[in-house]
């Protein structure tokens, strides 16, 4: 399926060209990408059933509906899932650097429990790193995707996710029909957070790993938290 990401043909970084969410994720739309993804895995599934009606046959088990639910509910970056390879690039000066590995979540870096869904705190490329565990009530519309995508896995180091971070991309565009990319859904959830009024600036610094102020500055003004606040006092 082609798909136009962020108004390039392929191009899997269009957050590059966006500095702000210009509208906030209804549970509706996600309930219904949700399905979408459903419908995408049942697709997939009857492919690597039955290959004889396709050319490739190279189709990996995963819940995709698990993966939208895990960047929906937690606003991971995409290779923190499924992990990235070094990639090269270039400073301002010309100089020749490599980045990091990401290894992903793997099988024993989540914890499920009656109630919740556990994620262990990880290293974060070029970030920092979270000191505390992110959790998701297991009650939750897609969280049983991320239990059973979890119990798939019978190794604790199994990647949860064992596609790359390409292939990732493709899937949300294509459950989302080309309008949402990863990235998208964690600029959501930060101004989601940044208009919740009790939500203060050290919790969206442990939530996201971010070591910039300036970054958390710039949400909590789109949200308006301060002229909110100063319009109660108007008399």
């Amino acid at each position: 399926m082609s798909t136009i990401l962020g108004g390039r043909r392929g191009n899997p970084y269009p957050h590059r060209y966006r500095e702000k969410v210009e509208e906030i994720l209804s549970e509706e739309e996600f309930l219904t990408y949700l399905e979408n993804a459903v419908k995408l895995e049942n697709e997939r599934r009857h492919k690597k059933d039955n290959p004889t009606c396709l050319a490739h046959t190279r189709i990996k088990t995963v819940k995709i509906s698990g993966l939208l639910a895990l960047i929906h509910y937690l606003g991971l970056r995409i290779s923190e899932i499924v992990g990235d390879r070094p990639h090269k690039y270039f400073t301002k000066e010309g100089e020749e650097r490599w980045t990091q590995e990401v290894h992903g979540l793997r099988k024993q870096d989540i914890r499920i429990t009656k109630n919740m869904i556990r994620i262990e705190p990880k290293e974060i490329r070029k970030h920092g790193k979270r000191n505390e565990p992110l959790w998701i009530p297991i009650d939750l519309p897609g969280a049983n995707y991320i239990v059973e995508q979890w119990e798939l896995k019978e190794n604790k180091n199994d990647r949860l996710f064992p596609i790359s971070t390409w292939t990732a991309w493709s899937l949300i565009s294509q459950i989302t029909e080309g309008r949402l990319y990863p990235h998208y859904f964690r600029l959501n959830r930060a101004t989601k957070f940044a208009n919740q009024e009790e939500t203060s600036i050290k919790d969206l610094q442990e939530w996201f790993g971010w070591r910039s102020m300036q970054t958390i500055e710039k949400y909590m003004g789109k949200a308006g938290r301060v002229t909110r606040r100063m319009a109660r006092r108007l008399v």
